[in-house]
Parts: structure tokens; sequence; C-alpha cells
């Protein structure tokens, strides 16, 4: 097998609550051949100085000129790695082989892309434990029956930052919009390295602990936040495939 060294991205600002357990996770990787990459707008919560127990490379940029993309391609411009791994700070990855499975995701060159699921973290909220335990139970399902689900066709979700991994040679070719800076970014990308004729590969075994907390409520307004940004991806596609 290949050993590809692993860029991990992660964008952090005012991370303390989970960040210290986002980079033990990765400190106990079975993969070591790999780098941390933290892009942080501005924190002030004591972020900082937890990170500094942590061999990373630590980029700082302006917290107003912080959206997704520009965060995103700014770890991108600053990896070593073939292969970029992109997490958030409340992102923890729940086995010591998260990064030994993205590795031998990439051993089939028809894959440009993958991601994973992801169940709410112990202090998430009892609606994204269920939402999320559901839809990671039915992508497991359907991994069963089909093993790596390859995906040729955009969709909500598809390589969603929070948990997703590209070869970098792609990223460099196709950067995060910044047009799309304050969501969907990842969709446009994922459509660009399909449309550049690979695939995107969706592995319920990639798994991380990731939530907001946000009740009932909160989310269901955040989960209509999520259909309306689809559609404003898809119009910017649409656009832009016109040009």
């Amino acid at each position: 097998m290949n050993e590809n060294k692993i860029s991990v991205v992660i964008r952090t600002y005012n991370e303390k609550k989970h960040i210290k357990e986002v980079l033990d996770s990765l400190s106990n990787q079975t993969h070591r051949n790999y780098e941390i990459i933290i892009v942080d707008s501005g924190s002030n919560d004591g972020s900082l100085e937890i990170m500094n127990g942590y061999q990373i490379k630590l980029i700082s940029i302006k917290k107003e000129d912080f959206n997704y993309s520009y965060a995103s391609n700014v770890g991108v411009k600053n990896s070593t790695g073939n292969i970029v791994c992109f997490l958030s700070g409340h992102s923890v990855p729940v086995s010591r082989d998260y990064l030994e499975k993205t590795n031998k995701m990439f051993e089939n060159s028809r894959i440009g892309a993958c991601y994973g699921e992801v169940e709410a973290l112990p202090d998430g909220s009892f609606t994204e434990k269920v939402f999320n335990k559901l839809g990671y139970i039915k992508s497991k399902f359907k991994g069963k029956q089909q093993g790596t689900i390859l995906e040729n066709r955009i969709h909500p979700g598809i390589f969603s930052c929070s948990n997703a991994s590209a070869r970098k040679e792609l990223l460099i070719k196709f950067p995060f919009q910044e047009e799309l800076g304050q969501g969907g970014e990842d969709i446009e990308v994922a459509y660009q390295i399909i449309k550049a004729g690979y695939v995107v590969a969706r592995v319920p075994e990639l798994l991380v602990m990731h939530s907001h907390g946000k009740k009932l409520l909160e989310f269901m307004k955040e989960y209509k936040s999520w259909q309306n940004m689809y559609k404003d991806v898809l119009k910017y596609i649409k656009k832009n495939d016109q040009i």
C-alpha cells in the first residue's frame, strides 16, 4: 500500500472545548506520515495555548478575512502532503486508523476525493444525536451492500469538509470559490472533481464525532438553510458552466 503523506487542515476559531480531543486523536493515529495545519482566525479563548502542546503548523488569518473557502485554500497552500484531509476544530476522529483508511481510499486512481460520516459529540443535542445516528446507520447499511459508495453526482452533504479528503493536485486545480465562502463551497469542488472524470467516495467507516449542540428548532432552521445553500450552489454552477 502506498503511504501517502496526509496534510490535515483544521479551520479554527475559539475551539477550546474540543480541540484537544481532535489533536489527541490525530496524535494516536496508526498512519504516521501526516502533518497538522491549523488555520486560525483569531481565537482568544485559550485554544492557541492548547494547540501549543502539539506538533502543528499554525497559520493565523484575520477574523475579518475569514470565510470557509479562503481558510481552506490557505490550508491547502501551506500543505506539503499529496492528500489533504479537512476536519473542523470539533471533528474528532473515532478510530486510530482513520488516516490509514483515508490513505487506503486513494489507492484507487478513480477516487479524487472521499468523505465520511458523523455522529454527535457527547455534548451534542438529542436532535443531533438521533439525526446523525440515523444517517450513519443508513450509510453503513448501504455501504455493506455496495462496499465503498462511489458517487458521480453531487448532492447535499457530499464532500462535507468537516470530514473529507482529496488529492492535493485537484484542490490546486479546483480551489474553493470565495463567492461560496459562507457554505456550499465543498459541494462545488466535488462537482469539479467529478466533472474532471473522478468519483467521490462515501466511506461510512471514516467516522468522526461532530455537532454544534443545536436543539430541535435551531436544528430545523439550520437544515432549511442547508437546503437553500444547495440551491445557491446549483445556481452558481449553472451560471459558471455557461461562461
